[in-house]
């Protein structure tokens, strides 16, 4: 089994959407806001039962967005720009990548429900290639939640395609769990679940692979009192198998994705 397809399987589980939950037409973020986004992403492989060993992908990645949204029909239009992307040494996408993503643009959309659409590059090819990090970064809003109050969402995600195509199925559940400040802001803080199925192939150098499993995670962002995403932070495990004929068993992969997301004054 070769590295380079298990590092496509961990990326694309990093390019999923992460937060969502229901509710009606309600406060939206700011027109205007920046980011920093920090990532770790580790995945051991057990590849005894192939003759490889095992093998360990550990990378982090730190990211600054402006995101501006602009009044659309029935929503708001989204309009993030990088404005820079860092990654230690073992990161697979290289620094010249990550360098000529800088400055481009993703484009999105928030419909009334303050619910964000797939996150998507627009005409920059490098910036398509880091995608996949920033594509969970803004949660889903739920409008007029109170403390105490729960919830739940379930999101379906796919990327790739034909031969090389995984999906995720994620149900995430939420609690608004308490009031809090964040410096001089009031703000109400919401603990999410995250339970996820994972199904999908991908070709390899020794043939077609079969990827199934679960995953589980917890975590947590805060809402200011009109609407203003604060920020959050989550961790998500993954419990993966790849099968095929290159090894006369299922070969076990854990993949654990944790994230910090901070509003910047």
């Amino acid at each position: 089994m070769s590295s380079t397809a298990s590092v496509t399987i961990l990326l694309a589980l990093a390019a999923a959407p992460l937060i969502g939950g229901p509710g009606k037409a309600g406060h939206l973020p700011p027109l205007t806001a920046r980011y920093r986004i920090d990532q770790t992403l580790n995945q051991e492989i057990d590849a005894s039962g192939a003759g490889a060993g095992r093998q360990v992908i550990h990378f982090t990645t730190t990211s600054f967005i402006t995101v501006r949204l602009t009044d659309s029909a029935g929503g708001k239009s989204v309009r993030v720009v990088l404005d820079s992307m860092r990654g230690d040494s073992a990161a697979p996408i290289p620094t010249s990548v990550m360098d000529s993503a800088r400055g481009g643009e993703f484009r999105s959309y928030l419909d009334r429900s303050g619910r964000p659409a797939k996150l998507v590059a627009a005409g920059n090819p490098a910036a398509a290639q880091v995608q996949g990090l920033l594509s969970d970064f803004l949660p889903w809003i739920r409008a007029g939640f109170k403390v105490g109050e729960s919830w739940a969402d379930t999101a379906v995600a796919s990327t790739g395609e034909g031969a090389d195509t995984v999906t995720i199925r994620r149900i995430v559940t939420y609690r608004a769990t308490g009031n809090e400040t964040q410096g001089a802001r009031k703000a109400v803080r919401i603990a999410t679940t995250h339970a996820s199925e994972v199904s999908g192939s991908q070709p390899t150098p020794q043939g077609p692979a079969k990827i199934s499993g679960t995953g589980k995670g917890s975590g947590s962002y805060l809402v200011s009192s009109d609407g203003r995403y604060l920020g959050g932070e989550w961790e998500i495990t993954s419990a993966l198998q790849l099968s095929g004929q290159f090894s006369p068993q299922p070969v076990p992969i854990t993949i654990t994705q944790s994230t910090k997301v901070a509003i910047l004054p």
